[in-house]
């Protein structure tokens, strides 16, 4: 091979790394923390059924984390709050802007004493709240979802979660259409 097909194959080689990179987003380039312990999925991202509540909707735009109430709850990276509500079905909500990705934190039963008292900007793994039941939940969990590109997309693939007890102890299970 001469020398412009070696530059012909090292410049499609670096244009499919930076799509693959860009399609992870800044995610992909920042390691994220668990938010929660254990890290597993008890309902995954995606379609779903849920007989107990179908007003929670056919699609699951985040995973449900397996946390005890009272759990602490801490940033997945360095970041600044957009908004902290109580207004939806995730009952207590932190919104936060991350380099490159945004993350919701959802069922909170309070936030830190930090963030109630007016701090915006966090550290990766520090303290944003404790798990609660608020909102509508069919137990105590963690909601959270990962936004890249205004486009909520699967936060576990990114946490390196799995289902917790391969899906034995799942809250609510997703559909199989």
């Amino acid at each position: 091979m001469n020398k412009t097909g070696v530059v012909v194959l090292l410049t499609v080689a670096a244009m499919m790394l930076s799509y693959q990179t860009a399609q992870a987003g800044a995610v992909g380039q920042t390691e994220l923390i668990l938010p929660v312990q254990p890290g597993c999925v008890t309902s995954p991202f995606g379609p779903r059924i849920l007989r107990q509540a179908p007003v929670a909707g056919r699609y699951h735009w985040g995973a449900d984390l397996r946390a005890a109430a009272g759990a602490k709850v801490v940033a997945v990276a360095p970041g600044h709050i957009i908004r902290i509500d109580r207004e939806g079905m995730g009952g207590l909500e932190v919104l936060v802007q991350h380099p490159g990705f945004q993350s919701l934190y959802a069922h909170l039963g309070m936030v830190s004493p930090a963030i109630a008292n007016g701090a915006k900007t966090l550290k990766a793994g520090q303290w944003i709240g404790r798990i609660g039941r608020t909102g509508l939940t069919l137990g105590t969990h963690l909601y959270f979802e990962i936004h890249i590109d205004g486009k909520r997309v699967d936060p576990a693939s990114y946490l390196g979660v799995q289902p917790c007890g391969a899906g034995k102890s799942a809250e609510v299970r997703p559909s199989s259409q």
